[in-house]
């Protein structure tokens, strides 16, 4: 037994039997057999002081709440320490936090009546988190301006590379993907107020559980903005994961709306946000910042990575 990690569990009045080091923390089972709780260390956010993630912890903490109170409570509710009645506990810089964990397989994108449940469910929740009013610590996300500066930026990138005359691996890469891409990184203009709404930001599969109902998990990264960059989101991880064979996108947003009919979806506009080719634009602002003389094994295969999903999106949409 890691009596550290007994040691902050009962901080939050709890006690466990087991523990298990997993990927994002401790997987511990209760001592009075009630259940599987996840003792984790916050994530720090690049920059972050142990206040801001407290912060963070606490805007999450106050999501969650706000779902469970009304009714949506499949999500990995947080604790709070029996001392302080808040959902962390600190010792000196670091910051711990324990969560509802559940003994359930992981979502299965490959699986189509699996990942359609998951749109309904995600529909459902952004429903509720339509009428909730929020205030966050963090940013809202980028305006459409924010995309066109973006889209300067790269083509002053390339500009650069042509003056120059001499590409690395990843030069030729990005001046393939940029051809391709550039068509779609000027991003449509947000519906009125859609801007302000709770998002998830991380629909991974390891982020969903499949008990009765999916269930939700790591807010880490949740935020403000537009509620259907979740749903490009975990339709960009479908395609990935699952090839996009069985699902069209039709039935997706049929799926999504019908669940959540007071969320209109404009096809063609949404068409757009699945066009743009966010993972380029990250991948080629952050190796371009950091002037390198070599391009990195890594930045390569990410690249060639961009390229491949960037296709499988066009031919998805036929």
């Amino acid at each position: 037994m890691d009596f550290f990690i007994q040691n902050i569990a009962e901080a939050f009045g709890l006690k466990i039997k087991s523990t298990k080091r997993e990927r994002f923390g401790h997987l511990c089972a209760k001592a009075d057999g009630s259940g599987l709780i996840l003792v984790q260390k916050a994530q720090k956010m690049q920059g972050a002081s142990a206040d801001e993630q407290i912060e963070s912890i606490k805007f999450m903490h106050e999501i969650k709440e706000y779902l469970v109170s009304v009714g949506f409570e499949t999500l990995d509710r947080f604790f709070t320490s029996v001392n302080t009645g808040e959902p962390y506990h600190r010792l000196g810089e670091e910051v711990f936090t324990v969560a509802v964990a559940f003994d359930v397989p992981q979502a299965n994108f490959s699986d189509r009546d699996n990942f359609l449940a998951i749109i309904e469910e995600l529909s459902l929740m952004h429903k509720h988190l339509m009428r909730a009013n929020f205030v966050s610590p963090l940013t809202k996300q980028a305006t459409s301006s924010a995309y066109e500066k973006n889209l300067a930026l790269l083509a002053s990138h390339k500009k650069k590379i042509m003056k120059a005359g001499k590409y690395s691996d990843f030069d030729m890469l990005f001046l393939d993907a940029y051809e391709k891409f550039a068509p779609y990184m000027l991003m449509p203009e947000a519906q009125s107020g859609h801007n302000s709404y709770v998002c998830h930001n991380l629909l991974k599969e390891e982020n969903i559980y499949m008990g009765k109902k999916p269930i939700f998990t790591n807010f880490v990264q949740a935020n403000f903005g537009q509620q259907q960059n979740d749903l490009v989101y975990i339709i960009k991880r479908y395609l990935k994961v699952g090839g996009g064979a069985d699902v069209s996108l039709a039935k997706i947003l049929n799926t999504y709306s019908t669940a959540n009919p007071s969320e209109h979806i404009n096809h063609k506009n949404f068409i757009k946000l699945l066009q743009y080719p966010d993972k380029f634009v990250k991948l080629s602002k952050d190796y371009y910042s950091k002037k390198r003389s070599f391009a990195p094994k890594a930045y390569i295969a990410r690249m060639e990575e961009c390229l491949a999903r960037g296709e499988a999106v066009v031919k998805w949409l036929g």
